[in-house]
């Protein structure tokens, strides 16, 4: 008699845990919330400088239409946008000279001699360095134009050719630079350029 009862109830508990086993995993499956993850992209804000301009440099020329084989005299002025002591002042003017050849370089006469000043052989630049010594360094007032350099052009092949203010080269040389005293630090300026036409 208990024989027969064990084998009538095995298979009804077996099927009893099955039953069972499929209620619970329906209902796993009901209450599971998906999870969401927030993927944060981290926000980088750039404060970009404003570069104040504090010098403007610019070119100037009676002709910008020169004949080969005549010179032309070329000025470049400086004008402050506010007063400024200056301990340094490097200046790197870009020219052609397989277009061009200079001559004849004129430095400013409301400052000393400068410690360099000559058409650099191996630049396609000309070069004019100041060091000022003075305690003060060198004052220059808010707009009132400084004449840095003159310098004679003369034409050798007829096309277009400029002159600019050099802000470097490719390995950071023949950059153009206004130190201020104060800060010892690079003044912003305008960077100017000239062009000229070249005829026969």
């Amino acid at each position: 008699m208990n024989n027969k009862i064990i084998k009538m109830l095995v298979p009804v508990i077996a099927v009893m845990i099955i039953i069972e086993s499929i209620v619970l995993v329906s209902n796993l499956e009901k209450n599971t919330t998906p999870v969401v993850v927030n993927e944060v992209t981290p926000v980088v804000t750039v404060v970009e400088e404003k570069k104040v301009n504090s010098f403007d440099i610019s070119f100037s020329t009676d002709e910008t239409q020169m004949k080969i084989g005549k010179k032309y005299k070329v000025l470049v002025k400086l004008t402050p946008k506010d007063n400024y002591n200056l301990d340094a002042l490097d200046l790197y003017v870009k020219f052609d000279p397989e277009m061009i050849s200079i001559s004849n370089l004129v430095s400013s006469k409301d400052l000393t001699t400068p410690s360099l000043m000559k058409v650099s052989d191996k630049k396609d630049v000309i070069v004019m360095n100041y060091l000022f010594i003075d305690k003060d360094g060198v004052a220059f007032v808010k707009d009132k134009e400084t004449i840095l350099l003159t310098f004679s052009v003369t034409p050798k092949v007829a096309g277009l050719s400029s002159f600019e203010i050099s802000t470097g080269d490719s390995e950071g040389n023949s950059v153009t630079m206004f130190v201020d005293k104060n800060t010892n630090s690079g003044l912003f300026f305008t960077n100017s350029k000239l062009g000229v036409e070249l005829i026969k």
